[in-house]
């Protein structure tokens, strides 16, 4: 993938499947509480699971909307596929958690062969899966 197609994928949600080849399991929708609203907000984003947790990238860092209402409202539902959880979100301190950093960071390229930006940990609480 050339480094304008990584951008374009990466900007325009169509177009980021489009190479990778297991693409069931490709987003994880996100739910958050707007922090100034206290209404819902979906985005539709790349994942990777560890250790029973999910990881996702914001690109756009502490600005992105969604990070700024789990840092003021950690509390989430998300999904994957057809499962469902209720759980927290927390932003992951590369330099407080350098290992977990490097392994998502791992991860992430392995999967989309991208990982730039901030690592944002969803842990779901025990027994709120729903299928």
């Amino acid at each position: 993938m050339s480094l304008i197609d990584r951008k374009s994928s990466i900007s325009n949600p169509s177009q980021r499947g489009s190479s990778l080849k297991d693409s069931k399991h490709q987003f994880l929708y996100l739910t958050t509480e707007g922090w100034k609203t206290k209404t819902p907000h979906r985005v539709e984003i790349w994942y990777i699971r560890h250790q029973e947790r999910f990881y996702l990238i914001s690109q756009y860092r502490d600005e992105g909307h969604w990070v700024q209402n789990i840092k003021n409202h950690p509390r989430v539902t998300f999904e994957v596929d057809s499962d469902k959880y209720v759980g927290l979100g927390r932003v992951v301190d590369a330099d407080d958690e350098p290992e977990l950093a490097k392994k998502i960071t791992e991860l992430m390229e392995a999967k989309y062969q991208w990982s730039d930006g901030l690592i944002i940990e969803l842990r779901p609480e025990p027994g709120t899966e729903q299928k």
